[in-house]
This record gives C-alpha cells, structure tokens and sequence, in this order.
C-alpha cells in the first residue's frame, strides 16, 4: 500500500513510541483519514489541526470506552456522514460477522498508563441481530414487484433473480423495484441486482491510494433477465450502493425513477478493525458514475417527482400501464 509522508504526528508514533497505547490508538486512528481518505481536501478540514486538538485530549483519556467516543467525535468532523469509529460492542452490531481489514500500521508505544497496562479482552460475542426487512415479490396483475430493503444480505441478488425468473414464466409486462429508504450495503450485490435488467460497465469508484477502478454489472456480458419496462421508487432515504443501482439504471435509459430525490451519500467504505474489536470505518472511495460527476452531496433526481410516499407505488403502476398499453 502506498504510503505517503505525513508530518510529525507519524514520526512521533512510529519513530518515537508514543507513552501510552491510548496516544497510540489515537495516532493509528487519525492516520488512517490521513493517509486513507479518498478526498485529500478532507471535506474541506484541516485535518491535521483536527489532530493536534484532539490528541490534546486523547492525552487524558482514562479508559478505552472514553477513547472510543473521542475518536467517533473527531471522525465526526470530516461531516461525510460515512466515516466512525465504533467501540467493540458496535463494531459487532455494525459488521454482523462481516469481514474486515488490518490496520496496515503498527501500534507503537513505550509505557502504559495508570491501569491500562493491556488492551481490553474482546468481550463474549453477542447473537447476530437479524437484518431488518427482507425482499418481499408480488404480482401486480400485469407487473412484478420488488421490494429490496438493503443490499447488505448477499443472498439478496438471487433471490431477486429468482423472483424475476417466475415472474417472467408467468408473463409480467413490467417491473417495480421498490429502493426506498434502502440504506445500501455490498457493492457486489449493486452489481448483480443492476444485471436482471442491463449490462455494461455503468460505474466507476474513485480511490486515492488505487486511482480510478471502473465498476461493471456482474455478469457484465449478455442479454439481462428481462428488458420489460421498469419503475425505480426512490425517496431521501435511499443511501450508498442503493443509489448506485437507481443511477446505473436511470442514465442507462433503463429505468424511470419515481419518488423523491436520494440521499447524496456514495462513499466507498472500508472497516479497519483493531485487536480488540473496536472498527474504524474510513470513507476511501466514492461511487460515481464510469462518465459524470458523482453522486456524493447531490443525490439523484426522480423522473417523475412524487413527494407523497402514499401515491409513490400507485404513480409507478399508472406509469407503467401507460407503457404496456403502449407496446
């Protein structure tokens, strides 16, 4: 991995040893936005003044538990809605047995504090919470619908593909897919839902440390499942690889959205995990259409502009009549 000079915070952590694992956990959490982020202007912060201010207080921090909440305050100022720093036991509800990544620096340090002369035990995990919300199919008379909560459930893909599948062998004319108040999750299940209805390389992800990675639908060859026309039902709360998938199919001519205006938030988010299960999630990429600006900050406006969330789905069904009467 790249690494970059990144002035006397790095050297004192790393050349030095810092007095006390605290101040250690602290440099390695502030490096990673440093040395990580995907947006070198920082959302506009001085990061490194965010750093000598708040290393001021990591100085006299006495437990880990305070040290979490310092850091997901100083990680708050980046202002990308994204970025955190979550204690063990949030770490784990986040995850739900995800994996995650390495810290790719060393915790250098020389003498611990009074008591904190170890990192905390991990504590016992707890259950897996379930996911909220799963794909719920229905037909419509003459159209399919899907209702997709989350893409954070790899086996979200197939299961629409199945749905789409039946659908097909009972002879819909067209399509909703439901993404409202979807908050996103894999950009491998973006890419395989995006292939039941085009193909192509529709996306690219810009990265600091990797350049720019173009993003293809997974298949990206062939025919889709169907080509039958489609309904994309948005509002503000659809986030992330959600709002990838309703750009991809909206500039594809694929798609007409219906509903309200996206939430603006396509950063590319990696968690880095620590020893004791404490995460620092660390935006360092963002989603973007392969031609266009991104996506982050502006959202994606509907086709067709429907504030009321009562009449959003009967919208979409009147559109998509109109269409098959049409054909």
């Amino acid at each position: 991995m790249k690494r970059v000079f990144i002035g006397s915070l790095v050297l004192l952590g790393v050349g030095m040893g810092l007095a006390n694992p605290f101040e250690a956990r602290f440099d390695q959490a502030w490096r990673l936005v440093k040395e990580l982020y995907w947006d070198t202007a920082y959302n506009g912060t001085d990061w490194d003044a965010v750093g000598e201010r708040y290393r001021a207080r990591a100085q006299e921090v006495q437990s880990w538990e305070a040290l979490y909440q310092l850091l997901d305050e100083m990680y708050r100022e980046l202002g990308d809605d994204h970025s955190a720093f979550l204690s063990p036991a949030e770490a784990r509800r986040a995850l739900k047995g995800a994996a995650c990544l390495p810290v790719p620096f060393p915790e250098v340090w020389e003498a611990p504090p009074p008591d904190a002369t170890t990192l905390p035990e991990p504590e016992e995990a707890e259950p897996l919470e379930a996911l909220e919300g799963e794909v719920h199919t229905e037909r419509m008379g003459e159209v399919g619908y899907l209702r997709v909560p989350h893409l954070i459930d790899p086996s979200v893909p197939e299961t629409l593909r199945s749905a789409v599948r039946e659908f097909e062998a009972q002879g819909v004319q067209g399509y909703v897919l439901d993404l409202r108040d979807n908050p996103g999750g894999l950009a491998l299940s973006m890419a395989e839902v995006a292939s039941l209805f085009m193909r192509g390389v529709p996306w690219r992800i810009v990265t600091r440390t990797l350049g720019v990675m173009p993003q293809p639908t997974l298949p990206f060859w062939g025919r889709p499942d169907t080509e039958k026309p489609l309904v994309i039902l948005t509002n503000a709360n659809v986030h992330s690889a959600a709002e990838g998938l309703v750009g991809a199919l909206q500039r594809a001519g694929r798609g007409v959205v219906v509903g309200e205006r996206t939430a603006g938030n396509t950063e590319v988010i990696l968690p880095y995990c620590f020893p004791d299960g404490a995460v620092a999630f660390v935006a360092t990429g963002v989603l973007a259409p392969l031609n266009g600006p991104t996506w982050e900050g502006r959202g994606i406006e509907p086709d067709l502009v429907e504030p009321d969330p009562d009449r959003q789905l009967e919208r979409a069904l009147e559109y998509l009549h109109a269409r098959i009467q049409e054909r």
